[in-house]
Formats: C-alpha cells, structure tokens, sequence
C-alpha cells in the first residue's frame, strides 16, 4: 500500500478530488488576507472528526503519533492554565486552541490522497508567495518586501515559510520519476520563490535555510545514491543566491554585514539597531525566566513585563514598543517556565524524531514526506533562534497544519511498513 494514489488506483474516487484539494490549498489559504481561508478549514476539521470516528486506520495512526498528540493538548492545557494563574484576558488562548484544530484537521491526511496533483499547487503556491514580493519590490517600489499577509512587521515569519515551501519544490524536483513539465514547474517555483526571499532581506530565515537544503540534499543522496542532479541544482540555486544579492541587491549583503558590528558594540546604553535590540530583549528575557522559572510571567505578556522594567530604568526605551523577545524559546521560558519551554522543544523534537525514522522508507511518497517534514522542522527550528514563530497565526497555522499533517500520513502501521518492503523487494 503507498502514501498516494493515482488517477488509475481503484481507490481514486471524488473523494479522493476533493480532499486533495483541500489539503493543497491551505498553505496558500493561511498566507493571504482572506478571511474566507476559514471556511476550507472548517471543513477539513470537520472531515477530520468524521474520520477520526469512522476509519480504524485513521485512529491507530492516531495511536502511533501518540505523543505528539499529548504535547498538542498539553500546549493548550498549559495556556488555559496560565491565563487563569495570571488572570490573563481568554482572548490569548486564540493560537493555543488553534492547536486543537490542526489535530483535528491532520487526520485528512491519512486518506488516500494525490500526493503528486498536491505537490504542484503546493508549486503554484510557492509561485504566489515568491511573486507578490517581486511585485511590491520592482512594482510598487517597497525597499524590503514583506509578501501577502502581515505587513512589513510579518516579513521574517513570511519569509520562513515561502522557503519552506521552496524546499518542497527543491525535493520534487531531485526526486527520480518525476514527469518533465513537473519538474520545469518546481524549478521555477524554487526561482521566484527564493528570488522574492531575497528581496524580504530577512537574515534569519536566509541563514536557517542553508543547513534545511543539506538535510534535504544529503537525505536524497543517501537513498537514491544520485547525486549528480542534486549537485546541479544546489550549484545553480546558490549561483542565483549570489547573482541576485550582489550583483542586484547589495543592500542584503549590507544587512549581513553589520550583525557582526552590532554585537560586538551592544552595551547598555547602545541597544539600537536590529541586532542590539533582540540582544537587549533576550536580557529581559533571561531576567523574566530567572524571575519567575516554574510559572513564567503569563501567556503573551513579554511585552508588558518589558514595559515595566523600561519604567523602572532596567530597560533600554527602545524595546518598549515590542511584545515578542525575536526567539521562540526564550518566548516559552519566559512567558511559561520551564513547562511551556520543554512544550515547545517537544514540539519540533518529537516530528523530527517521526520524520527521521522514515526517511528510509521504501514507499517513495512516505520518505518523501518524512524529508519534507525534516526540511520543515530544520527551518523551524532554527529561525525559531532568533525569530518568533508561531506569535503569528500564519506561520503558527502553516507548522502545526503540515507538521501533524505529514506526520499522520507517514504513521503506517509495521503491517503496512513490512508489506512495502515486501513490494519494493520483489
């Protein structure tokens, strides 16, 4: 039994049609502005409960991902929790809650599903995402572009996850098998796509995405044993890389050029500039986690915490104006102690654990989406250093939606493992 289906599979059927478009259009759903995007949410939860009731497969999958369906609870459990200790406003449980519904919604992706039909929208999409950055840049004449959802403030978390979606495009494209219209498809996507990467100038993302395409280049390697094809398109994708920030863009080289000056003149009374000010926000954060370690300071209370030490002196003015401390997990430490912060770790531990043990899989589509999953989790991980990654429901919605989603469709019971196995060796 394979992860996907074909138009010549006995078990493709409307069904089939128009649940594949359902998982294919929410990456896209959740980066655009329309408020409509709930709607093929709502009704993947609701096909997702169905499921859960009605399909044994679905819910022995449930059974083998186990784990990370009790950090998902607990995430939400801790919030709710927190928000009653500090006598929060409930209207901080909104993201928290959200990670109830990707449980819901990931039990979709047990389906026999078009896993080739969703990985070109997946391509299209990657275009849309790349596309509107070189529009606003080259078009409408914006010096950093910040893409289709947020505004300039969301133009890292926005970056995070259109190269996410280029690494998709980067793995179907080295992937053996893969028709040739396909294939011209992703290479075009990856262009756009890490072209309008660029013009964002987000420094994060761009650092955090060169160990995610080893992980993806090494991975193909070592399981096809190809590497002439995955050679040729890192060479070629890091010539543009170069091409486009130095000979067009200086202004990104500019930007990587003063992390260095930033860090080593950061003191006390010097905390402007991008890099000093995450810097002094780490500081606070550190003193908010020492301060109170086993219950943090509350749910999305960085910023008032913040605030309060700016309007005692033991903070620089200049960070005032933010709510997140730019890491995720100083976020988690500060805001929830060390529950939420072993939470949070667990959350990009426990995929990466799933995704790892499969990436061997002999079912070509179950590896493909164990890589894709490692590609994500990569990405996540590290941007999550020096970034806030899930504060916003965008790249909140596209982790936890994809994260759960593939690992769902890559949790095949060791009866289906030993009979793949079986298949491929005959």
């Amino acid at each position: 039994m394979t992860a996907a289906v074909t138009a010549a599979d006995p078990r493709y059927t409307w069904r089939t049609v128009l649940l594949s478009a359902l998982v294919a259009i929410i990456p896209l759903a959740v980066s655009v502005p329309w408020k409509g995007k709930a709607l093929p949410m709502l009704a993947m939860l609701v096909v997702g409960m169905v499921m859960m009731a009605r399909s044994p497969d679905t819910r022995l999958r449930y059974r083998l991902v186990r784990a990370i369906v009790v950090v998902g609870l607990l995430r939400f459990a801790y919030a709710v929790f927190s928000i009653a200790w500090h006598k929060l406003g409930w209207g901080e449980l909104d993201l928290p809650a959200q990670t109830l519904v990707f449980l819901g919604t990931a039990a979709v992706f047990t389906a026999p599903l078009d896993w080739r039909w969703i990985w070109t929208v997946f391509a299209l999409t990657t275009l849309v995402l790349g596309g509107s950055c070189i529009v606003q840049h080259h078009l409408l004449g914006v010096e950093r572009a910040y893409g289709t959802n947020g505004g300039d403030w969301s133009a890292i978390e926005f970056t995070m996850v259109t190269l996410c979606m280029v690494l998709f495009s980067i793995i179907r494209l080295i992937q053996p098998g893969v028709p040739r219209g396909e294939r011209a498809l992703h290479a075009l996507a990856i262009v756009v796509g890490a072209y309008g990467a660029i013009l964002t100038q987000s420094r994060g993302p761009m650092l955090a995405f060169i160990p995610a395409l080893l992980v993806v280049v090494i991975v193909h390697v070592r399981r096809t044993g190809r590497w002439h094809g995955a050679a040729l398109c890192v060479g070629l994708l890091v010539a543009g890389v170069i091409t486009a920030t130095t000979a067009l863009h200086h202004e990104v080289l500019h930007r990587f050029g003063e992390v260095g000056e930033e860090v080593s003149t950061f003191s006390k009374d010097n905390t402007a500039g991008p890099v000093r000010e995450r810097l002094a926000m780490w500081e606070v954060a550190g003193k908010a986690f020492a301060e109170h370690p086993i219950d943090g300071v509350g749910i999305d209370q960085f910023g008032h915490f913040t605030r309060e030490l700016v309007a005692r002196g033991e903070a620089s003015p200049i960070i005032a104006r933010y709510d997140h401390p730019h890491n995720e997990y100083l976020e988690a430490a500060a805001t929830g102690g060390v529950p939420l912060l072993l939470i949070t770790l667990l959350v990009f531990a426990l995929p990466a654990m799933h995704f790892i043990r499969r990436l061997g899989h002999p079912d070509e589509w179950t590896a493909t989406l164990a890589t894709a999953g490692l590609a994500l989790v990569v990405m996540y991980v590290l941007s999550a250093i020096t970034d806030n990654v899930f504060y916003r429901a965008m790249p909140h919605s596209f982790y936890f939606y994809l994260a759960l989603g593939f690992m769902l469709a890559t949790a095949r019971p060791v009866r289906v493992a030993i009979g793949a196995r079986a298949e491929a060796a005959r």
